[in-house]
């Protein structure tokens, strides 16, 4: 900081020193003139003569409930159906799908080692439904934590690439 400026950032906290104390000062305002709310706004009675008088005591009866839509007496539940998915055949497992970018090999060629090599496997995405299809070629590796490798276009049909790996239902 330069002299300049650190005269002007003085001169400042002088001013404001002085200044909100003597604004405080001559805004003040006594009880009786002040614009503030009183207690009678708040909903306390004040009797302005000074003679006290004993407040009102009536008992409170609180109104009947009140349904909103219809009887006063609720429906009981219905029976509520869950959908549960059908168990794996022997030809369908549940399993984890992540993608690879097979070079050379035409189609949309997979693997794992759930199927037998060269079947043709129809692939579900258990969270959105989404459905594929591709043919296993057994020779690339699985990576831990997957059961099945697409091909990157394979792969974006049934989901985005960075939810891999994805919870599928294989079936061949």
């Amino acid at each position: 900081m330069n002299a300049h400026d650190r005269r002007r950032v003085v001169a400042a906290c002088l001013f404001t020193v002085v200044a909100l104390p003597a604004l405080w000062a001559l805004s003040r305002d006594s009880a009786a003139n002040s614009r503030s709310p009183s207690v009678g706004a708040a909903g306390v009675g004040v009797v302005p003569d000074g003679h006290s008088t004993a407040p009102s005591t009536t008992e409170y009866h609180p109104d009947p409930p009140l349904f909103v839509g219809g009887d006063s007496t609720p429906l009981p539940p219905a029976q509520v159906i869950v959908a549960v998915p059908p168990a794996p055949s022997t030809n369908e497992v549940l399993g984890k799908a992540t993608f690879h970018r097979y070079e050379g090999l035409s189609g949309s060629p997979c693997t794992t080692q759930l199927a037998p090599d060269g079947a043709t496997i129809t692939i579900i995405d258990v969270d959105n439904g989404q459905r594929t299809t591709c043919t296993n070629v057994l020779g690339y590796p699985v990576p831990a934590g997957s059961d099945i490798v697409l091909d990157t276009s394979t792969f974006v049909i049934i989901a985005n690439l960075v939810d891999a790996p994805v919870p599928v239902r294989m079936s061949w």
